[in-house]
Parts: C-alpha cells; sequence; structure tokens
C-alpha cells in the first residue's frame, strides 16, 4: 500500500527537499493545480473566457501541435488554394481555443482578430510548456540559479582530473585532429 510521502522515505510533507549534487534545498519542481483559471479576452469592450493551457486533453495539445505546424507551413505558401486553407484552419483553432464567447461574436470577428486569439493561445501554451522543461531541467541537477551542478572550474566527474575551466575551443575533436596529425 502506498501512501505517497511515507512511502517515499519523508517523514512529512513538510521535508524540504534537497538537491541532489550539493544537498542544497531546490523548492518543488512542479506546481500543479487541480483548479483551473481561464484567461479572459476583450471582444467590443466584454470579457470573454479562453481555454487554459492546463485544461487540453494529451489528443487536444496533439491536435493543436498539428495545426500549428499546417499553418506555419500554410503561410509560407503562395499558392491561393493555400490561403483559403489556412484562414479556414486559423478559424478553426481559434473557435477550438475561444471557449467562452457566443459564435454570434465569434463569426463577427475578422480574421485578424481569430489570429491573435490563436497566437495568444499558443504563447500561454509555451509558457506552460517552458515551465515544465524548468522542472526538468530541475530534476536533471540544475541549481536554481539556472546554472549546471557542476560549477565552472569545478571537476566534470568526481574521478576526473580534468576541469571545466580550461576547455579549449574546439574541443576534443580539434585535438584528436591535431594530435593525429603529429603522428602522420
Amino acid at each position: 500500500m502506498c501512501r505517497g510521502w511515507q512511502s517515499a522515505g519523508m517523514d512529512s510533507p513538510e521535508t524540504t527537499p534537497k538537491n541532489i549534487s550539493d544537498g542544497a534545498p531546490i523548492g518543488p519542481l512542479l506546481d500543479l493545480s487541480t483548479l483551473i483559471e481561464r484567461p479572459i479576452i476583450l471582444i467590443d469592450g466584454v470579457k470573454f473566457e479562453i481555454l487554459s493551457p492546463d485544461e487540453i486533453s494529451i489528443i487536444d495539445g496533439h491536435r493543436l501541435g498539428v495545426w500549428g505546424r499546417r499553418i506555419n507551413v500554410l503561410a509560407e505558401s503562395d499558392e491561393a488554394q493555400a490561403e483559403a486553407e489556412l484562414e479556414q484552419l486559423i478559424d478553426k483553432v481559434a473557435r477550438k481555443v475561444a471557449v467562452g464567447v457566443p459564435d454570434e461574436v465569434f463569426s463577427r470577428l475578422p480574421g485578424a482578430a481569430k489570429q491573435a486569439i490563436a497566437d495568444v493561445f499558443t504563447g500561454l501554451l509555451l509558457q506552460a510548456r517552458l515551465g515544465v522543461a524548468g522542472a526538468i531541467a530541475k530534476a536533471a541537477g540544475m541549481l536554481p540559479n539556472g546554472t549546471a551542478s557542476s560549477e565552472i572550474g569545478e571537476r566534470s566527474f568526481p574521478a576526473s582530473s580534468a576541469s571545466t575551466a580550461d576547455n579549449r575551443a574546439g574541443g576534443w575533436l580539434r585535438r584528436l585532429l591535431r594530435s593525429s596529425a603529429r603522428t602522420l
């Protein structure tokens, strides 16, 4: 029977997590919430909710990614047919995101406004994903201040005699080529 923090060897939920490399407190890796707060946009001075990145399903996240990539391809095309498909796809993404906007209001929006809704949501989604990427970096041994767990000048591995302070430009490949040129 697993009981969360007790089965993980922690004394209490208040136990301060430690960074594996140096023992310093790092705080929580992720700050998750089950409460969804939808962002607000204004249309003609009236507040409307849009979808929160926290509430999209895995399949919807994938679908939005596919649509976003297709929008990028279509935006670079010069074909007349691509323009119509681009407009329809932006309309589809904006409609998916603008969950609190009634159909009669949405239908009056120009293409640029629909594009803005899609862009704002994309920014929110990227912000959420960057937060997860930061949590992954912390879990992988990054310090809270953003430096790697081995400081400049420290040895890269405990048994290594090499210092990270004196890495010559060009790296190992250039040194290998220099040494093999000497032996020829």
